[in-house]
């Protein structure tokens, strides 16, 4: 008796080779890669609602949407290449990382008071 197993919808590997260098940061700090296009990739960060890296590849660049930290906000920049939009991606997960770590730290510190 054979089983025929469906591919998980999360994956770890971009379908753009593009995208290979963000997608491979993200998914090891345990971000989802929750869409998975040639022309476009989202990073969600579990159990939030606002936490969303996005990158877009048209014709003429690549558009990397970065999440404000602890705020429904977003602001978009462009690069006209995969290696500066991957490399200026991960630098503000790590600039966001590192403001909600902070923040956790304040809460945790007032709930204590």
């Amino acid at each position: 008796m054979s089983t025929v197993q469906k591919p998980s919808p999360m994956t770890n590997t971009a379908k753009n080779v593009g995208f290979r260098q963000a997608t491979e940061t993200f998914t090891t700090l345990g971000w989802h890669l929750v869409e998975n296009e040639t022309d476009r990739v989202t990073f969600k960060r579990p159990n939030d609602v606002y936490d969303e890296f996005k990158m877009r590849a048209t014709e003429s660049h690549i558009e990397v949407v970065i999440p404000m930290p602890n705020s429904p906000v977003a602001y978009c920049t462009r690069f006209d290449n995969y290696y500066e939009a991957s490399d200026y991606i991960a630098s503000r997960l790590q600039d966001y990382l590192d403001a909600t770590e902070e923040k956790e730290q304040d809460m945790e510190e007032n709930a204590e008071n």
